[in-house]
């Protein structure tokens, strides 16, 4: 499972239904299992994500036999899923990691 930081002006847009809304415009078969919302898209068999109130926690299955194709159209779904989730780029997400790794470290 990982977690992600979300901006400011980004939290309230995920509140209530907000993160339901958001899952069902990038994933399909979109439901609810405990706090989380679950769905599916291509090579990801399952992702579940749940907001509590300061991180995005996202826990996603894979299907190792998609196709190259498919496989990047669910990296590429994904990154845009977690753009407007969060408020930050991909890259934008990758310098926050390596600063919360160097500061663990």
């Amino acid at each position: 499972m990982r977690d992600y930081e979300v901006k400011r002006k980004s939290k309230k847009l995920l509140e209530g239904e907000g993160l339901k809304k958001i899952m069902a415009k990038y994933f399909q078969n979109i439901g609810e299992d405990g706090d989380a919302i679950t769905g599916s898209y291509g090579a990801m068999k399952k992702i579940a994500v749940r907001y509590d109130g300061k991180k995005l926690w996202v826990e996603t299955e894979t299907d190792p036999s998609a196709s190259d194709n498919i496989a990047l159209d669910t990296i590429r779904t994904y990154n845009r899923f977690l753009e407007e989730a969060t408020g930050y780029t991909a890259k934008e997400r990758k310098k926050l990691a390596n600063k919360m790794a160097k500061e663990g470290a």
